[in-house]
């Protein structure tokens, strides 16, 4: 297990405690993320997504969701938001909706499922069999999402302090069996 440090070498304990409160931490979070307007939530929501999957969105790999809505659950956060590829003559980008859409997909996956999905320590297939990541509607649709998500590699895409937090909590996150 690697240790994190502040700017000043101190260890940081922060994570595992985070990590063992996990449960309330989320019920927290929930709470925040209600309070947040919509149209502030889809623009974060919007900027993150169109950040980390901008090489994809370059090569044009996310063209299969041009006119298709894919709706993402997050249930111990009671989130749910949609999201579709938008395509300009020399752009790609992907929009972002918290208002309800006809979605030809639905995936939905808890908090700590969705870390461990972005740490790359468990891929897509994993938690789809373990029944922690749960695709509705177009199979199809579905397979191309989770596919794409088992290919990238988000060390370089995110800041290194969030990349190596990420990390650490997937790690500790691993060793409690009730957030696996």
């Amino acid at each position: 297990m690697k240790i994190l440090r502040d700017i000043n070498g101190r260890q940081l304990m922060v994570i595992p405690k985070v990590v063992d409160h996990w449960q309330q931490l989320m019920k927290g979070f929930n709470s925040a993320l209600h309070v947040v307007p919509k149209p502030l939530s889809e623009q974060v929501l919007g900027a993150m997504l169109n950040h980390v999957l901008k090489p994809e969105l370059q090569q044009q790999k996310l063209a299969f969701l041009i006119n298709q809505w894919v709706q993402i659950e997050v249930p111990d956060l009671s989130l749910v938001f949609y999201v579709t590829a938008i395509a300009n003559p020399h752009t790609m980008r992907l929009k972002v909706s918290v208002k309800p859409h006809q979605a030809a997909v639905t995936m939905r996956g808890n908090s700590a499922s969705l870390v461990l999905l972005m740490s790359g320590q468990v891929d897509p297939d994993t938690l789809f069999f373990r029944r922690k990541l749960l695709i509705k509607g177009d199979t199809e649709l579905g397979l191309s999402v989770k596919n794409l998500l088992d290919t990238i590699e988000l060390e370089g895409r995110l800041p290194a302090s969030l990349y190596r937090v990420t990390q650490e909590t997937a790690s500790l996150i691993l060793a409690k069996p009730e957030l696996r």
